[in-house]
């Protein structure tokens, strides 16, 4: 029998997105690669560098570099890559300043990958989120970090590129987690699930903001369930980051070691199945 096909889709939750590393480097150990790969948000970011020829620990290694604290993170941006701060910045209006997504996504990812997105090793496909026609978008073709840029356009603080005139913001609003997009021809599909839940409560009530970003979280949780009712993944992995707000990028490694048990749990699930595959079992 020929290697098994495994599709794979890492979803959108910010920081808590982290948890994707470990995930991936149980591949690296198995010594095999999925067959296809979609991203959604920043799972579109780590998966984009999968995709195209990162090993999962290069992968860890140059987050923990750029996260390593907030003074590494703008030595590394403004020494090493050379970015002019401004051009980061977006100017929407007075009252409105966010960063560029597509310089944002250039400044992440490294150099060395394929510009485009059909020459990445492993087929890719970037879930994005069209604004004005209101609908999901994949991109499987075209310039990898303008595809990022839009997938991680978070609302009100990443600006995402434009595709035919139209407004783009994070895929996670119409797909946190695209399994669906990885199913077609697929032996195994594996889903990462890190959209995170609401944060308890500090005191008795909670702030406009954690309101705000707690409703989001809702939605995409129930977006994500209603897509498992109709067709749900072989593997479906929530790793345990509940904790981390979506800004919690400079506590990498905390967020790396929590994600360790859905590592196992994966390692575990998937040597079962491929297992099960070789030998002509379901």
């Amino acid at each position: 029998m020929s290697e098994p096909s495994i599709g794979l889709a890492l979803g959108g939750g910010s920081a808590r997105g982290l948890a994707h590393i470990p995930v991936l480097e149980v591949f690296d150990e198995l010594g095999i690669k999925p067959k296809l790969i979609a991203g959604c948000s920043i799972g579109s970011l780590l998966g984009a560098a999968y995709a195209g020829g990162m090993s999962a620990r290069d992968i860890r290694e140059r987050a923990e570099l750029l996260l390593s604290d907030r003074i590494g993170a703008l030595k590394f941006a403004f020494g090493q890559k050379r970015i002019n701060p401004f051009e980061l910045l977006a100017l929407r209006g007075l009252a409105s300043l966010q960063v560029h997504g597509e310089k944002l996504a250039g400044l992440v990812l490294p150099d060395t990958l394929p510009s485009l997105i059909e020459e990445l090793p492993i087929p890719f496909k970037v879930i994005a989120t069209d604004f004005d026609m209101m609908e999901e978008r994949v991109i499987e073709s075209g310039s990898l970090v303008k595809a990022v840029g839009a997938s991680i356009a978070i609302p009100g603080v990443i600006h995402g590129t434009q595709y035919d005139g139209h407004s783009y913001v994070d895929g996670c609003v119409t797909n946190p987690v695209p399994f669906n997009h990885v199913r077609e021809g697929m032996d195994i599909v594996i889903a990462v699930d890190v959209s995170g839940r609401p944060r308890e409560a500090n005191g008795t009530n909670r702030s406009n903001m954690e309101l705000a970003v707690g409703a989001l979280l809702i939605l995409f949780n129930q977006v994500a369930s209603l897509r498992r009712v109709i067709s749900p993944p072989d593997i479906y992995l929530r790793p345990a980051i509940d904790s981390f707000s979506g800004g919690d990028f400079f506590r990498i490694k905390e967020v790396i070691e929590q994600a360790q048990p859905a590592k196992d749990q994966l390692k575990r699930e998937l040597e079962k199945r491929l297992t099960a595959l070789t030998n002509g079992g379901t």
